[in-house]
Formats: structure tokens, C-alpha cells, sequence
């Protein structure tokens, strides 16, 4: 599997610090992960995936929400500017059913309504551009979608 290390062609120039806070805690963001459990089952019940559908993981870190749909039979595409928090997602499950990569939430490279479904748990919220982030996001789910 692909891992950049530079982030460049895929984080837009002024999330690029932010990218390098993230990259700073990698593997450790996993730990957290475990604290939010709860929230991020719910957040996968709420999204309701389901087989065959293609779901797109807005700021994955290690996974663990991609892990969750894919889990129901969804096709997952997890996102992220953190490279070390996927290179652990990838070291967790590098399965087929979940494709991880680097990417910014303010500059999603997908084409339009690529997606029958997005998540973000904890993840867009710290965008520095929200409103940037909900238009791509908004962009690359299929009309009617979730």
C-alpha cells in the first residue's frame, strides 16, 4: 500500500502544520481511539452501512470507524493528513474492504458523488477550514446519501 511521508500533492499548503502536529502523535492516537469507542460505534449505527455500499472515512487516524463499516459488509475509503496514524491503520488491518490514504479534508481528491455514505467521528471538527470541509464533503456524497 501506498504511505506518503510527503504530504504535499494531497494537504493543502496551509494545513501542512497541522499535518505535522498530527503525524507527531501517530500510533499514539490509537490509545485514544479506545477511549471513544462508545462514540464511534454510535456514530456507526447512526450512519447505518451497509454491503456493498462505498463509505468514505473523513480523518480515519488509525481506522478505527473504517474498521466498523467495513465490519458490515461496506467498502471503506479512510482518510487522513496524519501518514503515521495510517501507516498503524494499514499495520491493523490492511485489508482489501478498506483502502487508506493520505488527504485533506478541505480538498478531497474524489471525483463528485463518489460516496453513498461519509463518517467523520472526531475529526473534522478540527479542520481550520469547516466550512470548506463540509462543502467537499457534501460534494462527494451522491445525491440522497448519508
Amino acid at each position: 500500500m501506498l504511505c506518503l511521508t510527503n504530504t504535499s500533492s494531497v494537504v493543502l499548503p496551509e494545513n501542512e502544520p497541522a499535518a505535522k502536529v498530527w503525524n507527531s502523535g501517530g500510533a499514539n492516537y490509537d490509545r485514544i481511539s479506545r477511549q471513544i469507542a462508545d462514540a464511534i460505534e454510535h456514530c456507526v449505527d447512526r450512519l447505518n452501512p451497509q454491503a456493498g455500499e462505498n463509505v468514505l472515512d473523513v480523518a480515519t487516524g488509525t481506522g478505527w470507524t473504517a474498521r466498523r463499516i467495513a465490519a458490515r459488509g461496506a467498502n471503506v475509503t479512510g482518510v487522513d493528513i496524519c501518514s503515521t496514524a495510517l501507516e498503524t491503520a494499514r499495520s491493523i488491518d490492511n485489508s482489501r474492504q478498506i483502502n487508506f490514504q493520505v488527504g485533506d479534508a478541505e480538498a478531497l481528491q474524489f471525483d463528485d458523488a463518489t460516496f453513498d455514505a461519509i463518517a467523520s467521528t472526531f475529526g473534522v471538527m478540527f479542520c481550520g477550514a469547516p466550512e470548506r470541509a463540509a462543502s467537499e464533503l457534501a460534494r462527494v456524497c451522491k445525491p440522497g446519501g448519508r
